[in-house]
């Protein structure tokens, strides 16, 4: 008796872990997801036909000046305007900006800046794929092929310097150790992360906010990517009660 009902336990498992991984759209498990190139023309190399990762990432000889084992070109030359003071649009921060994006955000801004193609990759001075170069466009070119950033949300600051209600602190901004604003069950497919706080789910390793702090480029944890409701790999997407914003909410205290 104890043997069966520890197999059905097991079958049990099974199956919701199989209904798990059924309802998480990755790369792979959708060719209309924005990071899966396996389909392009350009990405058949006959070594490694219809790479996935190969677009951006390399097991040997990465760059060490963006992202986990970066193979994808990156911007050479030129000045970021950053996201400060005085800068249109004008903004009360309360951080020293950094004078470029830290490697994780310049990782995404490799192909996001408009500037450097996303074919453009697995050489050491880069190269488009079979002749044409393939640009990321519209609302997706974050800085417009300019290398200026004032006119997105901030990146590449540390998060807990900030925080705070004493002279040049943000008092609008919830500690670093509150939970997320995960989305109700019922409005938004959402896997969650080992840890649920804005330091654990939202920030990197040095509790910095980069790219990835709003978006999930893996579509591992967080929503899921939808076509139409989650176009661009947002982490926290839906309602909670009935109000949205939760990602915006779950570091700001308004």
């Amino acid at each position: 008796m104890k043997t069966s009902n520890l197999i059905k336990l097991t079958l049990a498992a099974v199956m919701l872990l199989a209904v798990t991984l059924i309802s998480r759209a990755g790369i792979l498990d959708s060719p209309d997801n924005p990071h899966n190139f396996s389909a392009r023309t350009w990405n058949n190399d006959p070594a490694d036909p219809n790479t996935v990762c190969g677009v951006c990432h390399v097991p040997h000889h990465a760059n060490p000046n963006a992202g986990p084992l970066w193979g994808h070109d990156l911007i050479t030359g030129g000045t970021w305007k950053m996201y400060a003071n005085g800068v249109s649009p004008a903004a009360n921060i309360k951080y020293s900006p950094a004078l470029q994006p830290n490697p994780s955000s310049m990782a995404c801004l490799s192909c996001h800046d408009g500037s450097v193609a996303v074919n453009a990759y697995g050489a050491p001075n880069g190269f488009a794929r079979n002749g044409t170069a393939e640009f990321v466009t519209n609302s997706a070119a974050i800085s417009e092929r300019s290398q200026d950033l004032t006119h997105s949300h901030p990146i590449s600051f540390n998060y807990d310097l900030i925080v705070g209600n004493t002279t040049g602190k943000d008092k609008w901004l919830w500690p670093s150790g509150n939970s997320v604003l995960a989305p109700d069950a019922n409005s938004s497919t959402f896997t969650p992360g080992n840890d649920m706080t804005v330091k654990g789910f939202l920030l990197d390793q040095k509790g910095n906010l980069e790219c990835n702090s709003c978006h999930d480029v893996h579509n591992q944890e967080g929503s899921a990517w939808d076509k139409s409701l989650n176009p661009h790999l947002v982490k926290i997407n839906g309602t909670q009660g009935g109000v949205g914003s939760l990602l915006c909410r779950s570091c700001h205290n308004k």
